[in-house]
């Protein structure tokens, strides 16, 4: 059996660097071909629940990974190789 597909969100109200964010998390898992799939989420409860204090921020499989910045598409590779 496959296991399910593991999951990238990227967090945020929807503003511009929210937006670049998600831009770099979707063209590394795409360019990478990693077995991601990507979400955006505006909802406040979600980043409360995952205990999100500053925005963008990005969540693998319910992990917050980056908090407060835009990541480099380099660091987000190496974070997501060392999962």
């Amino acid at each position: 059996m496959e296991s399910a597909p593991r999951k990238i969100e990227v967090l945020g109200p929807g503003c511009a660097r929210c937006k670049e964010t998600y831009r770099v998390v979707a063209h590394v898992v795409e360019t990478e071909k990693l077995p991601f799939t990507v979400q955006k989420v505006e909802g406040m409860e979600r980043m409360i629940e995952l205990g999100l204090l500053a925005t963008p921020g990005v969540a693998v499989d319910g992990k917050v990974l980056f908090s407060g910045r835009i990541p480099k598409a380099e660091e987000l590779r190496a974070a997501l190789a060392a999962l």
